[in-house]
C-alpha cells in the first residue's frame, strides 16, 4: 500500500519494531510498522470528530502568472470528519466512518548551480586560458550558467472509509470489514529558464553581481495532471480465550494512476551586434548559487528567434492490484502468561502491476516565437512557453520516435509472495526469550519489452525469478530492579526490490526535476534490471531502557549493527542522447554494505512546572556510519557511505502545556546530514542532499469542552532543500524552496 493513501482518519495506535522476530513481516532492515485501525469499541456510544482548516503556503511559485488558471498561489482548505456508534441488543455491533477532503499548494521555487564560470581580468577581458589560476584574475568570479524554476503544484484529495465490526458478548469472537475510497489529483506546472552568458565581454562587476551578454537563452514548459483513484477492502475474523488466538486477515487494494503531460522546450542565440545585444544582470548568493535580477530587453529578447528543441506529450496510465490474507495462531502469549508459548503463522500476497504510456513527439526545430509570452514574474527571469494555448495541431508528429517509445515505456509485473513462520517463547518472572524462524519465498513475472540494443521490436520478453530465504531470530529481554529493561537481538531479515526497480523498461523522460541540473542536463532515461537480488541483512541490536516518572517517562540508549548482502543502489551516468546530455539510472546490486550506529532518546511527560502548569518533552539522536563497495567503470569503489543513510538524525519536541488558556503550546525541531541519493559510475558525480533543518510551532486552546481553535507554522524558519554531488557532496547543484505552510484549524470533537 502507498502510505500516502492510507486513510489516516481511521489509523488508532501505530507499533514501530526496530528490531524482529519471526511475527514480523520479513522484507525490511531499517524497522515494521503495524499499523491498527480505530475501532468504535473504544467509544461507548455515539462519537463525533470534525476538524475544519484553512492553510496558507508562503511560496507563491508561477500561479497567476502564468496564464494558467485555476491555481491559488497561497490558500488551501480541508475538513475530516470522522463518526462512529455501537448498537445491537448488547452494542456488539458497531461501525465507524470517515471523510477526508483537502486542497492545498505546494509551490516551490528551484535554483540550479552549474561548475561553469568566467574569469575576467581587471580590464573586463576574459582570461585565456578561462581559469582562476591564470595570471591576471581579477579575483571576482563571474557565472556561465544562471538556471532557475518555478513550479506550481495544487494538490487534492477527497474520499472516505468505512469499518463495521461485531464483539459478540462472552464469544471470544471479533470480526470486521473495512471498505475506503479516496481520489487524488493534482496539477502541476513548471517554468524553467536556462541561460549560457558569453564570455566577451563583462560590466559593472562586483564580487556578487554583474552584467554580461545573454549567448544562449532556452525555456521549458511542463505540465502535469496526476490523477490517482486508491481503493480497498480489509477484512478481520478472530477468535481468543485465555490461552489461544487465532486471527485470519484478508484484504484486496488496487489503484489507479493516470497522468497527462505535456513538455516543450525552445531555445535561440541572440545576436550581439552593438544594438541587438541582450544583457543580463546577475546576482551571486551567499551559497555561490547565480540568478538573473534584470535583463536588458525582455521584448527584444522574446524576438530573437526562439526555435521549438523538444515538443512531446505524454499520456501515462497504470494499475496495481495487491491481495494478502494472512492466518496467525498464539498459545499462551498474553502479557500475564509465564512458561512455554509460540506462535505460528502463514501469509499469501499476490501482486499485480501494469504500465502503459502513449507517447507523442513532435519535430522540432519550428518557430517558437508565437507560442511565448512574457510573465510577470522575476523566477525565473524570461520569456515562457504559452502552455495553455499552445496550437498542437500545428505541430508534426514525429511517428517513428513515438511509437518506439510507446513501446518502450510499457511493462508489466506479476509476483506471489508465501511466508511461514513459527515463533517459540519461554518466558520467567524476569527474563523472556523467543527463537523462530521465517521462511521468506518470493517469485515474479516480468513482462519488457524487447529491444535490439536500442529500439523496441514490437515483441514482450517474459523474465522470471525468484528466492527463498530462511530469517532466523534470536531476542532476549530481561527487566532489572529500578525499571531497566535490556533487549538483546539476531535476525536475519531481506528487502525486497520494489516492481519497477525489477520490471521496468527504458523510460526517456524530460525535465523531471527531480533528476536534472543546470548546464543542459534537461533528460533522464531509467531501466529496470530484472537480475537484481533482495538485500538481505543480518541485523544485531541491542538496547537499554530506563522508566521512570511513574511509567511517564523512558531513556534508551540502543547499538545497531547490520551486514548487508546484496545492497540496492541506484547508478547514475551521463550520456548523450537524441543530441541531449542526459542522465542514465539503474538500479543495482551493491557487492557488500553495513551499517552501524546508536540511537539515544529520551521521553518525559507531565513534568511539572509553576502554576499548575506541565511540560511534555521527547528527543532522540541517531550517529549512524555506513560502509559501501559498489562497481563502477569496470572499478570497485569503497564509500564511507550508504544510500539514503544520513550520518546524523535528531528530532525532538517541547509541549507546554498551559491550563489558564486550556491548551498549550508547542515547538518540534528536526535535523538530519547531508545523505547519498544516489551513485555514478563515476564517483566524482554521486549525488545527494545536504542537512536538513526544520522547526515547526503549534499552539492549541479549547472553547467549551468540545470545541479547540489549533495554530501550527510548518518550516517556521524556511529552510531550503539543496542538492549536491561530488564524492563528498561538496559542490551544491540545486536548492528548493518551499517556504513555510501556515494552518488554522477548527476541531470539534
Amino acid at each position: 500500500m502507498n502510505l500516502q493513501n492510507i486513510p489516516a482518519e481511521m489509523t488508532g495506535e501505530d507499533s514501530i519494531y526496530k528490531t524482529f522476530t519471526a511475527e514480523q513481516d520479513g522484507g525490511a532492515i531499517g524497522a515494521v510498522i503495524d499499523m491498527n485501525p480505530r475501532s468504535a469499541f473504544d467509544h461507548k456510544g455515539l462519537y463525533k470528530y470534525v476538524n475544519v482548516y484553512g492553510i496558507y503556503s508562503t511560496e507563491k511559485g508561477s500561479a497567476g502568472a502564468n496564464r494558467i488558471p485555476g491555481m491559488s498561489p497561497h490558500l488551501g482548505r480541508g475538513a475530516k470528519v470522522v463518526l462512529s456508534d455501537r448498537f445491537g441488543k448488547n452494542k456488539e455491533f458497531g461501525i465507524m466512518t470517515s471523510f477526508r477532503y483537502q486542497m492545498r499548494t505546494r509551490n516551490t521555487s528551484k535554483t540550479w548551480q552549474e561548475d561553469s564560470y568566467n574569469y575576467y581580468d581587471k580590464k573586463g577581458k576574459i582570461l585565456k586560458p578561462n581559469a582562476s589560476t591564470t595570471p591576471g584574475w581579477n579575483g571576482m568570479t563571474a557565472p556561465r550558467y544562471v538556471d532557475s524554476g518555478s513550479y506550481s503544484n495544487d494538490l487534492n484529495t477527497l474520499g472516505g472509509a468505512t469499518r463495521l465490526e461485531w464483539h459478540p458478548v462472552n464469544s471470544g469472537l471479533t470480526a470486521s470489514v473495512m471498505g475506503y475510497a479516496y481520489e487524488r489529483w493534482e496539477k502541476s506546472f513548471m517554468e524553467h529558464n536556462e541561460y549560457l552568458l558569453d564570455d566577451t565581454g563583462i560590466w559593472n562587476q562586483t564580487p556578487t553581481t554583474g552584467r554580461e551578454y545573454i549567448y544562449r537563452a532556452r525555456t521549458t514548459a511542463r505540465k502535469d495532471n496526476w490523477k490517482m483513484n486508491t481503493n480497498g477492502v480489509l477484512g478481520n475474523l478472530s477468535w481468543s480465550d485465555n490461552i489461544s488466538t487465532i486471527k485470519l486477515r484478508a484484504g484486496y487494494t488496487w489503484e489507479d494512476y493516470f497522468n497527462h503531460e505535456p513538455y516543450i522546450t525552445a531555445r535561440t542565440y541572440p545576436s550581439e551586434k552593438a544594438n541587438q545585444a541582450i544583457f543580463a544582470d546577475y546576482y551571486i548568493d551567499q551559497d555561490n548559487v547565480a540568478t538573473l535580477n534584470h535583463i536588458s530587453d525582455l521584448n527584444k529578447l522574446l524576438n530573437s528567434g526562439y526555435k521549438f528543441q523538444t515538443v512531446q506529450q505524454e499520456y501515462d496510465r497504470d494499475h496495481e492490484g495487491v491481495t494478502n490474507v494472512r492466518l496467525d495462531y498464539t498459545r499462551n502469549l498474553n502479557q500475564n502468561s509465564h512458561g512455554f508459548g509460540f506462535a505460528s503463522g502463514f501469509e499469501w500476497r499476490s501482486l499485480n502491476a501494469t504500465n502503459s504510456s502513449d507517447q507523442i513527439w513532435y519535430v522540432p526545430g519550428g518557430s517558437a516565437g508565437s507560442s511565448m509570452f512574457i510573465p510577470d514574474m522575476k523566477n525565473p527571469n524570461g520569456p515562457f512557453v504559452d502552455l495553455n494555448n499552445f496550437l498542437w495541431d500545428k505541430q508534426t508528429i514525429d511517428k517513428s520516435k513515438s511509437k518506439q517509445t510507446t513501446q518502450l515505456a510499457y511493462f508489466r509485473y506479476q509476483e506471489q509472495l508465501f511466508d511461514g513462520y513459527v515463533s517459540l517463547h519461554y518466558k520467567w518472572k524476569n527474563s523472556q526469550l523467543i527463537a523462530g524462524v521465517r521462511a521468506d519465498a518470493v517469485n515474479f513475472n516480468a513482462f519488457i519489452p524487447e529491444t535490439d540494443g536500442t529500439n523496441a521490436t514490437g515483441k514482450i520478453n517474459k523474465k522470471t525469478g525468484g528466492y527463498i530465504n530462511p530469517l532466523p531470530s534470536l531476542t532476549f529481554v530481561h527487566e532489572f530492579p529500578h525499571n531497566l529493561i535490556l533487549h538483546a537481538v539476531y535476525s536475519q531479515s531481506v528487502g525486497r526490490p520494489q516492481p519497477t526497480d525489477l520490471a521496468q523498461a527504458e523510460q526517456f523522460s524530460c525535465g523531471n526535476n527531480d533528476d536534472t541540473q543546470g548546464g543542459g542536463v534537461e533528460c533522464s532515461l531509467t531501466r529496470g534490471n530484472p537480475n537484481l537480488k533482495p538485500r538481505k541483512a543480518q541485523n544485531f541490536d541491542i538496547s537499554l531502557d530506563k522508566f521512570f516518572n511513574r511509567g511517564r517517562g523512558v531513556f534508551s540508549v540502543a547499538y545497531f549493527d547490520k551486514m548487508i548482502k546484496h545492497d540496492i543502489y541506484t547508478t547514475r551516468a551521463t550520456m548523450l542522447i537524441n543530441d541531449q546530455l542526459t542522465y542514465v539510472k539503474q538500479p543495482q546490486n551493491a557487492n557488500n554494505s553495513s551499517l552501524m550506529g546508536v540511537e539515544v532518546s529520551l521521553v518525559n511527560r507531565s513534568i511539572r512546572g509553576p502554576w499548575r502548569q506541565s511540560f511534555d518533552i521527547n528527543a532522540s539522536g541517531t550517529w549512524m556510519r555506513g560502509r559501501m563497495t559498489y562497481k563502477g567503470s569496470n572499478v570497485s569503489y569503497k564509500l564511507h557511505a550508504l544510500t539514503e543513510q544520513p550520518k546524523y538524525i535528531f528530532n525532538g519536541g517541547v509541549t507546554w502545556n498551559i491550563p489558564q488558556i486550556r491548551g498549550a503550546i508547542k515547538a518540534t525541531f528536526s535535523y538530519s546530514s547531508k545523505y547519498l541519493e544516489g551513485l555514478n559510475d563515476d564517483p566524482s558525480q554521486i549525488y545527494g542532499y545536504g542537512s536538513q533543518p526544520s522547526l515547526d510551532i503549534g499552539a492549541w486552546h479549547d472553547i467549551t469542552n468540545d470545541l479547540r481553535f489549533k495554530y501550527e507554522v510548518y518550516n517556521l524558519a524556511g529552510s531550503h532543500t539543496r542538492m549536491y554531488y561530488g564524492k563528498n557532496l561538496n559542490r551544491l547543484e540545486a536548492k528548493e524552496n518551499y517556504g513555510r505552510s501556515i494552518y488554522f484549524e477548527l476541531v470539534y470533537n
